[in-house]
C-alpha cells in the first residue's frame, strides 16, 4: 500500500504540478511551516480516506505551474489545485492497491484546518521537494 501511495503521489506532483518530489520518510513531524490539508473519502472494495497535507510554499509553486502566475494569486483557485491533487492521487492509488477491476466512488475534497494524525494511517507517503514537503496518508476504515 505504501509503495502504491508513493508512486501515485510522485506521479501526480510530477505530471500535474511540474515539481520533482523525493522520499522523505525520515523527515521529522514537527518541522512544518504553514500548511494546507485536504481529504478525499472513497467507497468501494474497501472504504477510507486519503489526506494530503502540503506546505503552502510547495502548494503555491504547484499552483503557479498549473495555473500560471496571474491565476495562482487567487486563493480559491489555489484551493481547487489542492483538491485536484488529492483527487488524482486517490484515483491513481486505489487501483494500484485494490486492482483495476474494482470500482471506487470518490467524494468531493474536504478542506481541513489541521492534518490528520498519521499514527493511525494504513500507509503514509512522506515527500520532500525543493519547494517544501508533503504527506499523503491513507486511512482504511
Amino acid at each position: 500500500m505504501e509503495q502504491a501511495l508513493y508512486q501515485a503521489a510522485i506521479m501526480t506532483f510530477e505530471e500535474l504540478g511540474f515539481v520533482f518530489p523525493f522520499d522523505a520518510k525520515d523527515a521529522p513531524d514537527d518541522n512544518w511551516s504553514s500548511i494546507s490539508t485536504v481529504s478525499v473519502s472513497f467507497h468501494g472494495e474497501f472504504d477510507g480516506e486519503i489526506f494530503l497535507t502540503i506546505e503552502d510554499t510547495a502548494l503555491a509553486a504547484i499552483a503557479e505551474n498549473m495555473l500560471g502566475d496571474d491565476l495562482a494569486a487567487d486563493p480559491a483557485l489555489v484551493q481547487d489545485v489542492l483538491g485536484e491533487l488529492a483527487n488524482v492521487i486517490c484515483g491513481n492509488a486505489l487501483p494500484a492497491i485494490a486492482g483495476n477491476t474494482h470500482i471506487f466512488k470518490l467524494n468531493a475534497p474536504t478542506f481541513r484546518s489541521e492534518p490528520e494524525k498519521i499514527k493511525t494511517a494504513s500507509a503514509i507517503a512522506r515527500l520532500g521537494m525543493d519547494e517544501g514537503r508533503s504527506d499523503v496518508s491513507l486511512f482504511i476504515h
